[in-house]
């Protein structure tokens, strides 16, 4: 496992059981707890969606303009 990969794992962990502790000093209800969990879970989600998102649309661009350069070249030297 590579070193960013366990460093994320481990803040998630940290937050897991931070949540869990403050929970359980004002005795929040567990409902609310699990509820803000999943919440702050699909947040992450949804933001990581979006940035897969944007690269491909950015990968997308960029195949398509060497697309376009490579025809473009190989019509001049059919020209020539």
């Amino acid at each position: 496992m590579r070193k960013s990969t366990r460093s994320t794992l481990s803040g998630v962990l940290i937050a897991i059981a931070s949540l869990y502790a403050l929970a359980s000093a004002y005795d929040e209800a567990k409902n609310n707890l699990l509820r803000f969990f999943l919440l702050s879970v699909s947040l992450l989600i949804i933001i990581a969606l979006f940035a897969v998102s944007v690269v491909m649309i950015k990968n997308l661009i960029k195949w398509i303009y060497k697309l376009a350069t490579q025809r473009r070249e190989t019509q001049k030297t059919k020209e020539d």
